[in-house]
């Protein structure tokens, strides 16, 4: 009889740590990824990547047809205003809470809500902020420290997809009108 419930036990155990460790193990990657970006780049900026390659590991497998952006997001002190020029091929803006959640995101395609040649524009709020202060496109963060990641086609026009891409911006709002760029 002990012999089974030595089993149990370490079973019990064995079941119970393997729920911690997945319940675990995305908030340590956030939090790995959230503090390197935000030391390397500064916090609510936007930073432009190279163009990956099989050295590349910023971004997980990442893929050498894409221009990839991030910002690493805290909204604590309030909200932070996004904005990017949309290229003629893909185009996307994913939000990331600290669980690795994709919480929101925009695309040019797919019958997306943004169109090339434009300017699509983001107020991003934390979950203390009341989104009605704001107008446009508002997404209210579930957490108030996140990860926004621009992703956009590499292939074929590239240049000009890659300065677009660098002229869009991630910062506090109240910066953007007094003309200050992180």
């Amino acid at each position: 009889m002990s012999i089974l419930r030595s089993a149990a036990v370490v079973l019990l155990c064995a079941g119970v740590g393997q729920y911690l460790l997945a319940m675990a193990t995305p908030r340590l990657i956030m939090e790995a990824l959230h503090r390197t970006v935000g030391e390397r780049y500064g916090h609510n900026t936007l930073n432009v990547a190279h163009t990956p390659d099989a050295s590349s590991r910023d971004v997980v497998r990442p893929s050498p047809d894409l221009i990839y952006g991030v910002c690493a997001y805290d909204l604590t002190d309030g909200p932070v205003a996004i904005s990017a020029d949309v290229p003629r091929r893909y185009w996307s803006m994913q939000f990331y809470q600290m669980n690795t959640n994709n919480f929101a995101g925009f695309t040019n395609k797919r019958g997306g809500e943004t169109g090339a040649g434009e300017t699509f524009k983001v107020t991003l709020v934390g979950p203390a902020h009341r989104a009605t202060d704001h107008s446009g496109t508002v997404v209210r963060s579930p957490t108030d420290r996140g990860v926004m990641l621009l992703r956009a086609s590499a292939i074929g026009d590239s240049d000009i997809t890659r300065t677009a891409v660098q002229r869009s911006t991630c910062e506090a709002v109240g910066k953007q009108d007094q003309g200050v760029k992180s």
